[in-house]
């Protein structure tokens, strides 16, 4: 429930440990909710929510906005109007941008980044950081769980959506002071002014921002390029939300291990992080201990691959180590989506109940709604 994370986020302890999962299978989904995601998304993603006991949430479809079905498995389309294909991923799809704004170097100097707007890009975030659709969807949401917009492109992801990471390091290795002021100065002051929009809209205490500043073994670029570009201008990026009382919280793939010293001192407050990329044993000493929130834990992998065994023992070990943290947040980052087997999604919900992060009665919720 949403009261469970407000609690949480004061340092409460709460009897059930709050949980946050990207809802993407169409059969778990429906297994659940009773009803079918595609004739009712609004309802078979609320009740799911319910049913599950999912209390922080990014994705909320409205009553008017039915998912549509999705791309056939392994086939892509491409998007109309803009530069992005789709495949399959479950109930929603996955894209990923085909054509990008410069084919060499010497494009980005020319290129118009004041024109750029983050509405024209397809990220994997579901919804507008606009105020009215953040408003919209808390409503929609009610006390079923606490609704969180999040900013896909905080400072670095403006150069990989927009460029793609073969222009993007060109550029920023080859002349690296002209990139910054030419390219992500102009960036700065976008970031800024939708975490501005996104604090006052939103009814959570929390802002969630992403920048994936490193691949599976650590930064992609030398230390010292991130010390001098990006995280000096994060302060003001969300240094209104920070004066308004939020708490940062910060998205990012990959290894973050030797960054997460850095995010503390610029004012990020918790960590939602993949798994097993940084270890949450770093997440446990710098924001477990100083009562941050964080969020993971689960290892997508393993619930795709893993034996039901293995699934559970997974939660219970996770449970454990996190059990004296009144900030840990019980997440999947991968998100649920198809290819997930049923098996290993019915032992992880089971074990979950166990622990306290899903309700214990949570087969007979969706019993009931699948007498209706």
């Amino acid at each position: 429930m949403k009261q469970d994370v407000l609690y949480r986020a004061k340092g409460a302890r709460t009897e059930k440990i709050p949980s946050k999962e990207t809802l993407n299978h169409r059969q778990l989904i429906e297994w659940v909710s009773g009803t079918d995601v595609f004739m009712d998304t609004h309802q078979a993603y609320l009740r799911a929510y319910e049913a599950l006991g999912l209390d922080l949430i990014l994705r909320v479809p409205l009553k008017n906005e039915n998912a549509s079905f999705p791309t056939p498995s392994g086939r892509c389309r491409r998007h109309p109007r803009k530069p992005y294909s789709f495949a399959a991923l479950g109930v929603y799809d996955t894209a990923f941008r085909h054509t990008y704004a410069c084919k060499t170097v010497e494009d980005v100097w020319e290129l118009d980044v004041d024109s750029l707007k983050y509405e024209d890009l397809i990220v994997p975030v579901p919804h507008s950081c606009d105020a009215e659709d953040i408003r919209l969807r808390q409503a929609a949401l009610g006390d079923i769980g606490l609704y969180y917009p999040m900013l896909y492109t905080t400072l670095f992801m403006w150069a990989v959506e927009v460029l793609g990471w073969e222009i993007f390091m060109l550029s920023a290795m080859s002349q690296p002071q002209r990139f910054h002021d030419q390219f992500l100065l102009p960036c700065v002051q976008k970031s800024k002014a939708i975490v501005n929009e996104m604090a006052r809209a939103s009814d959570s205490p929390f802002v969630f921002v992403h920048d994936d500043l490193a691949n599976h073994a650590g930064p992609v670029f030398r230390p010292s390029w991130y010390d001098e570009f990006i995280f000096p201008h994060y302060p003001e990026i969300w240094g209104q939300a920070k004066d308004l009382g939020k708490k940062i919280i910060f998205v990012a793939d990959g290894n973050m291990t030797s960054f997460i010293p850095k995010l503390r001192d610029v004012g990020v407050d918790g960590m939602l992080y993949e798994n097993p990329a940084t270890p949450l044993e770093v997440i446990l000493e710098n924001f477990g201990s100083r009562g941050g929130l964080f969020i993971g834990g689960i290892e997508t992998a393993k619930l795709t691959f893993g034996t039901p065994g293995e699934v559970r023992k997974m939660v219970f070990d996770v449970a454990a180590k996190c059990a004296d943290f009144t900030g840990f947040v019980m997440s999947s980052p991968g998100g649920l989506h198809d290819g997930i087997p049923m098996e290993n999604l019915d032992a992880y919900f089971d074990a979950r109940s166990q622990v306290g992060a899903t309700p214990k009665d949570w087969r007979k919720r969706f019993r009931s709604y699948r007498k209706e």
